[in-house]
């Protein structure tokens, strides 16, 4: 699958909306073709950086006590098997983890990057 860069498809849509020169002025500030497309990674990068953890739930069925959490894109399931804790996303292995605090940590990290490669990051 090829990539599209948004940060220059953002940049190359300005500056053609806005004049069509080297440089935009704006509030007497001068921006350039670079200024645009580090601003729009910028505000993509943001996004990742203030996602809120994932809320747990816990919930009881067939008589094994689990931890759900739900998001937009994913379902994450964390059940005690063994001695060891083990985190699901979407009905698949992730990881497995000795703490209900290491495995919802892990669970955290994977949801995480799920949404840096959504976003191309």
């Amino acid at each position: 699958m090829i990539q599209k860069d948004l940060a220059e498809e953002y940049a190359i849509k300005e500056y053609k909306r806005l004049v069509n020169r080297a440089y935009i002025v704006k509030n007497n500030r001068s921006f350039t073709f670079d200024d645009i497309k580090a601003a729009f990674n910028a505000g993509r990068e943001s996004v990742v950086e203030n996602i809120p953890e994932l809320k747990w739930r816990q919930v009881h069925y067939l008589g094994k006590e689990t931890l759900n959490a739900y998001t937009l894109c994913a379902s994450f399931k964390i059940e005690f098997s063994g001695m060891e804790f083990n985190v699901y996303c979407n009905y698949h292995f992730v990881a497995s983890a000795l703490s209900i605090s290491f495995a919802k940590q892990a669970a955290d990290n994977h949801y995480r990057r799920m949404v840096k490669q959504a976003l191309g990051l």
